[in-house]
């Protein structure tokens, strides 16, 4: 194995690992710009946790979800921290996927998009049966006139 210098290592990043992110970010801004029009305005999250850190004391869980940060739905992780040893709830974090600076949380979350778009499609379909089984009564409530 030969020495690692200062020099061999910037070039190593600004030739090889930059020119790879940028375009891996490329690929999950795109990815991520296919959910924003879905026009599903309910959050779907997936139900398993996509990665898992202890930071100091905390344990931080992420989860990927289709959910709307400011007025904006999409793709987004969600990461929820807990203390350790109390297992008491510390905060939670919403961000974009885009946004996210953790590869290994990239990369896990895109695995579990054909799963995530299986739970959405099954969120969709429970909406429609719920508004199909809706009781012809309420079309009565419309009636100021309606007697109760």
């Amino acid at each position: 194995m030969s020495p690692i210098t200062y020099q061999k290592l910037k070039k190593q990043i600004s030739e090889n690992l930059n020119s790879q992110i940028a375009e891996f970010h490329k690929i999950v801004r795109d990815i991520s710009w296919n959910f924003r029009d879905l026009g599903l305005e309910t959050a779907v999250w997936h139900p398993e946790k996509i990665h898992s850190a202890n930071i100091g004391g905390i344990d931080a869980d992420s989860y990927l979800g289709y959910s709307r940060i400011e007025g904006r739905w999409g793709l987004n992780i969600r990461t929820i921290e807990h203390d350790r040893d109390s297992h008491v709830f510390v905060s939670q974090r919403v961000y974009p996927l885009e946004s996210c600076g953790n590869l290994e949380i990239v990369i896990n979350a895109l695995q579990k998009i054909p799963e995530l778009v299986q739970c959405i499609n099954n969120t969709t379909d429970h909406q429609l049966k719920i508004l199909k089984q809706r009781d012809n009564n309420f079309l009565e409530f419309r009636n100021p006139d309606c007697e109760f």
